[in-house]
């Protein structure tokens, strides 16, 4: 979008430094900052952005007779500073095990799931969003998901189809975090991701009811009513000037396509944000494996098919390459059925070990409760006979009776051996 804040060029790091110019002799590649005229009476958006094409420039020479540009601001692509980075390289290596990151978790996951319930109510009756709590909540998910992504992942498999809307932004947010994590950027980066990510989908809450609870098909009409929450969202989220400028990017594109075939305008890969781009592939991934009034859930690894089916064409290929690895075979949080009849729950796997995931067993061999135990299938575990335990099935919550938010509402802190 001609104004969009775009984060493959920003670089957050770096001392503002203005300059006023006249915008004939602005160039691409200049960082414009501030125009002589509000944002808002132009067809910009309020925040910088880094001039990429002559029509840009012709827009700016028809609305203003100066501009501020930053002189800092460089061409360097966002992909090209992250191979330089070195200080994120430790990430691959998780700080704390999953089973103890899982207690602290919970309780940053419900206080972010009051939060978006919060914000939601507030743009329902015209309120305010309170930004601050917004904020707070999306900071502790991110340094849990920098300390273990797992666990926050776990926690987003516990799913209520009828809380659809507020769990769906909460579980995109967790989901973006922990991509942005596999993707090597920095805290403040998360953070805004993060915040962009819970709002993504404010504009729905303009769209009827009626409409977005549908069950079947949606008509022409009702699609097209659909496709304008894109354009609401901007539209809220313009108008918060303590919400990140990202959100409101994040908010009106990530429902853009690289081949120009998405909506609202139909651009093409190098106009759609970066941050918008991650949230497209989690927005995805999280309709496609989520109960809906007019759809059943998905498998994971079929999302995941979905997804890499479309890179390239609708999806970023780094990006999904990137969720593919983050998630894996055996995503935290599902139910699984071993290869001697006990029956677990998935905590984590191993970034060089993927098909031999660490859990916590809940069923015995006949299906019944037993003493929890946790079993890492890394140590090349045996089972009665001496033959090598594996996975045998993989299956979502509530299969053999388990339920996730029984051992959520433990909050995760029983005593549990580890075989």
């Amino acid at each position: 979008m001609i104004g969009e804040h775009n984060y493959n060029h920003y670089n957050i790091n770096k001392k503002l430094v203005r300059e006023k110019i006249a915008t004939t002799e602005l160039r691409v590649g200049m960082y414009v900052v501030e125009l002589d005229r509000p944002w808002v009476d132009t067809p910009f958006l309020f925040q910088g952005f880094l001039i990429s094409s002559e029509e840009e420039i012709d827009q700016l020479n028809e609305y203003c007779e100066y501009v501020y540009i930053d002189v800092t601001q460089t061409e360097i692509t966002y992909r090209e500073k992250r191979k330089n980075r070195t200080d994120v390289k430790s990430r691959r290596i998780y700080k704390v095990p999953v089973e103890r990151e899982l207690a602290v978790a919970v309780s940053d996951y419900d206080y972010a799931k009051k939060t978006v319930d919060h914000a939601l109510s507030a743009l329902r009756l015209s309120q305010e969003i309170n930004t601050t709590e917004v904020k707070t909540a999306v900071k502790s998910c991110v340094k849990s998901v920098l300390k273990n992504p797992n666990a926050m992942l776990w926690l987003t498999q516990i799913k209520d189809k009828d809380d659809y809307t507020a769990e769906h932004s909460l579980r995109v947010s967790i989901m973006a975090v922990a991509l942005g994590r596999e993707l090597e950027l920095l805290e403040k980066e998360l953070e805004d991701l993060g915040v962009a990510a819970m709002l993504h989908d404010v504009g729905k809450i303009n769209i009827p009811i009626e409409v977005l609870n549908k069950e079947g098909s949606l008509n022409s009409e009702e699609y097209e009513l659909v496709k304008e929450h894109a354009t609401h969202g901007r539209k809220l989220l313009m108008s918060k000037s303590d919400v990140p400028p990202v959100a409101v990017d994040v908010a009106y594109c990530h429902h853009e396509h690289l081949n120009g075939k998405g909506y609202p305008r139909g651009v093409t890969a190098e106009k759609i944000p970066f941050f918008a781009k991650i949230v497209s592939v989690v927005d995805a991934f999280d309709a496609i494996t989520s109960d809906r009034v007019y759809s059943d859930a998905r498998s994971t690894l079929e999302g995941l098919r979905i997804l890499y089916d479309c890179r390239g064409q609708q999806f970023d290929e780094e990006i999904v390459r990137a969720f593919i690895r983050l998630v894996g075979i055996y995503p935290p949080g599902h139910i699984v059925e071993l290869t001697n009849g006990e029956v677990g729950i998935i905590l984590s796997c191993q970034r060089n070990n993927k098909l031999r995931p660490k859990l916590i067993i809940v069923r015995n061999t006949e299906k019944k409760s037993c003493a929890e135990r946790i079993v890492d299938l890394s140590n090349e575990q045996k089972d009665q006979h001496g033959k090598p335990l594996r996975v045998k099935e993989i299956y979502t919550d509530g299969a053999f009776g388990v339920q996730l938010k029984e051992y959520k509402a433990k909050g995760l802190n029983f005593g549990l051996a580890v075989q």
